[in-house]
């Protein structure tokens, strides 16, 4: 699809685990099923189609990206998890999108406004939630 000048783009319709790290890292493993080969998809062109690629893909033209009058959606994670321990500039973008979970996430902010921060919803009790929503 890549040399036919298709974007592609990524999503979770899961219930059970939504996890856009999952998702990155199982094209790279499809693709290498498929092929046989490693390495087809690299770390910059996954982390572009869980990012810009999804906005454009739902016509929002300013999510995806850092710049001026873009929609400031944001995700922090953190470096001292199992997962993330040692990550070194140089290759942080590998080791996200090879290595990371939604665990590793520790601040989101959305439309400029912070939805999580130090690992906890800001505005919801999830616990709390997620007891109401398990049949007893």
């Amino acid at each position: 699809m890549r040399g036919a000048g298709i974007s592609i783009s990524l999503g979770s319709d899961s219930n059970a685990v939504v996890d856009l790290f999952e998702e990155a890292r199982a094209v790279e493993l499809d693709e290498r099923l498929a092929t046989g080969r490693r390495g087809l998809q690299r770390a910059p062109e996954l982390l572009r189609a869980a990012t810009a690629a999804g906005g454009k893909a739902l016509c929002w033209p300013a999510a995806g990206k850092l710049a001026v009058a873009s929609f400031a959606d944001l995700t922090v994670l953190g470096l001292d998890g199992v997962r993330l321990a040692g990550t070194r500039p140089a290759n942080a973008l590998e080791a996200v999108v090879f290595a990371a979970g939604a665990g590793d996430v520790r601040e989101v902010m959305v439309g400029g406004r912070w939805v999580v921060r130090d690992g906890a919803h800001v505005s919801l009790d999830v616990p709390r939630l997620l007891a109401a929503a398990i049949p007893r």
